[in-house]
């Protein structure tokens, strides 16, 4: 019985972001021609902001999956709040996860923006 509660506590310890790994991620500006993207990710190292002009893609070395966060907006500034700094202006509404490969697409409001 203490072996099963041992191997649980260990799992859970590993499922947490301590464990987790920075890698690189590769975020992409999927919106409307002639457009930018405004991306802001929270990292345990501090913000990381940058603009993609769409159809471009940038990869970000030292982003910690599933710990990490991102917002992004069109045509930005990024804020706390990920939310659209006026009428006309367009943001996610909430600091997503990074998690490469499951967040690739988000269709939001006519057009997709993504982090993979």
């Amino acid at each position: 019985m203490r072996a099963l509660a041992a191997a649980a506590l260990l799992l859970g310890a590993l499922a947490t972001p301590a464990f987790a790994q920075e890698k690189a991620v590769e975020f992409v500006c999927s919106a409307p021609a002639g457009h930018t993207c405004q991306f802001g990710i929270k990292t345990a190292k501090g913000p990381v902001n940058f603009a993609l002009p769409s159809g471009q893609k940038k990869v970000v070395e030292g982003v910690t999956p599933r710990a990490d966060k991102y917002c992004v907006c069109d045509p930005g500034p990024v804020n706390e709040t990920c939310t659209a700094p006026e009428v006309g202006k367009w943001c996610l509404g909430y600091w997503q996860d990074v998690v490469p490969g499951l967040n690739s697409r988000l269709e939001v409001g006519g057009f997709a923006v993504a982090g993979n």
